[in-house]
This record gives C-alpha cells, structure tokens and sequence, in this order.
C-alpha cells in the first residue's frame, strides 16, 4: 500500500521514522498513566489503525444505538476533523443527522469538550469515542479497534510512507478488535491479528446499501439499490477508502463514468461545484454517486441540473454479534 503523499518509499522512509519515534514517546507517557483522565461515567472507544476508512462511522452509530435500547444516554464524542467554531464537521454532522437523540460533542481535548458542553459524566451517560484508539488522554472501559478486511493494512508502512498510525503491534492494548467489510470470517487474517493481539476477532461485520436516497430539484425520493442497474454515474467519493464504495457500486449493476477527483474531508466552495457541473454535463453525465459524508458538505448549495444519489449503509454482523452485545452491555453497566 502507499501512503497518502504518494511518493517513492525511499524518499519518505526518514519522515516515517520520525513519526514512529514521535508516537512511541507519546504512546509510552500515556502506557505509564501521564496526563491520563478517567471519567467517572463509562468510556467505550471505537478506533483503528489506519488512516482513512475502515467502517468506523457507521460502528460508532451502532455502539450508540444499542446502547440506547440498554437504556443509557450515550454521547458521541469526536475530534472533528476540520471543525468550524461551532463544532461542525462532515462526521459530526452524519452523527447528529442520523441519531438526533444522541449529543455530539466536538473537541481536541474531549474530556474538556464534554464538561464545557455541560455534559453530566455518570451514569446512565456512556460516552463513545469516535477515533479513540490513538486518543488516550481518556481512559476508557472497552477498547475495541477495526481491521478493514478489503485493505492489508496488517503489513502496511507508518505515516507517510504508508496508512498505519502505529505499529501493527499496537493491536495488543485493545480490548477486542473487530474486522469490517467481511463477507464472512477469513481463517488466515483471523490467525494474523490473533498472532498480533493475543485474541482472534470477535465479530466479523460487513455493510451493505439499504436504500438509496436520490436528490432532485424536486427534492428527495428513496429508492432500492437495484435502481442503479444499467445507470452511467460520476462519483465524488472525498473518503478515506473509496474503493470500498466502488465495489458496491460496481455490484449493483451500475457504470462508473466518470471519478471526480475529492480528498477525504474534502470541502466543495462554490466554484468547485460549477465546475462539477460543468464536467458532467459536458460528459453527458447527469447522475452523480456520492458519500452520506460528502453528501452533509454538498447538499445546502447541489447542482439543480445534476441528481445526486447517496446510498444509506446498514451494518450486517456475519459473526460475533453476542459477543459484541454482551461487551457493550458489561462496559456500560448492565450485567443481565
């Protein structure tokens, strides 16, 4: 895998030894407890390993939603990558969108993001991490990390020569990890994060497009994945791993026309909307396929000559959806 500078390894190989001399000097302050903070209502981290996508939005929503049947009042808590000064970013905005009874807190320093938003840390409040594997300045009840089944990030670099945030190795302080985009179990990359944390994973999840929505000038309309069948589409696709959604575009029956180029967090000001337009149009392109992420950025001020589809994800566990259930309940309180 190359890392997201997309140079020669040569040529990046003293800056990816400065990262990993950089993060082993923090990482062994917080193994010895410095700066440390523990709440005193229940942690529960969703992280991983990488850079870019590994499934954990829709991870994060679903540790919430359980939590609610539970009976708790859980809080998203995130970083926020590029956040404006009221705490708005492309992932904070999906949150709140798709669990308005769920608070969401934006800040570098979490733990003081949710005393200054008022939040009450106890009980029934269970705060969920969104990216927390690296974010230790909270200690945290259940620690649980994502591999992405489609990438081998395994064997991958450090920053910027490769993906990997830190060692492979560090799989070993997690509590549990979790392998997403499976379509069922794999003995082999089971056995390679046993070898790495100690255990094998304990459930194998895969996500699949419940619904589309279709965004006209005339408004918004559903309909079901089959409707993309035979349809020629640009993509805008500003995630962290956009093949995952090209497979599934692909499988639906539908032909990738044309890829807009888009970073992950990619912002759209106005003229980089007209020349979308302008390029699709002038393709014969009047479909565009994009990312309920890109999607909160794009929707206030879209094209009223292109359609915009945003497939909606569901997370589906191929196995381990106990286990998974029964830590969340442990780690939030409830022992039934």
């Amino acid at each position: 895998m190359s890392g997201p500078l997309n140079l020669p390894v040569a040529m990046l190989a003293p800056l990816e030894w400065g990262y990993r001399l950089g993060a082993a000097w923090k990482h062994r302050r917080w193994d010895r407890g410095a700066g440390v903070e523990r709440l005193a209502c229940p942690v529960i981290s969703v992280g991983n390993l990488t850079a870019g996508g590994t499934g954990k939005t829709p991870m994060v929503e679903e540790v919430a939603r359980r939590l609610l049947r539970f009976g708790s009042r859980p809080v998203i808590a995130l970083r926020g990558y590029r956040a404006d000064r009221d705490g708005k970013s492309d992932e904070a905005e999906l949150h709140r969108a798709a669990l308005p009874e769920v608070s969401v807190v934006v800040g570098g320093n979490r733990a003081a993001a949710l005393r200054e938003r008022g939040i009450p840390l106890r009980p029934p409040t269970v705060v969920v991490l969104d990216d927390g594997f690296q974010h230790r300045r909270l200690a945290r009840d259940l620690d649980l990390v994502l591999i992405d089944a489609s990438r081998p990030s395994l064997r991958d670099r450090l920053l910027p020569a490769g993906w990997l945030r830190e060692p492979a190795s560090a799989l070993r302080r997690a509590d549990a990890v979790i392998v997403t985009r499976a379509a069922a179990a794999d003995p082999e990359l089971a056995a390679a994060i046993e070898d790495l944390h100690g255990n094998p994973p304990i459930a194998w999840v895969d996500e699949s497009w419940s619904r589309l929505r279709v965004w006209t000038a005339e408004g918004m309309r559903e309909d079901p994945p089959e409707w993309l069948a035979g349809r020629r589409v640009a993509t805008l696709l500003g995630v962290g791993n956009p093949a995952a959604y090209r497979r599934r575009l692909l499988a639906h029956g539908c032909e990738e026309a044309l890829a807009i180029p888009a970073r992950d967090h990619q912002h759209y000001p106005p003229a980089r909307l007209a020349e979308i337009e302008r390029v699709c149009l002038s393709r014969g392109i009047d479909l565009v396929a994009t990312t309920a992420k890109d999607w909160v950025k794009l929707g206030h001020a879209w094209p009223a000559s292109l359609t915009a589809i945003v497939p909606q994800l569901e997370l589906q566990f191929r196995a381990g959806e106990a286990d998974f259930e029964a830590r969340l309940r442990a780690a939030a309180g409830f022992r039934g």
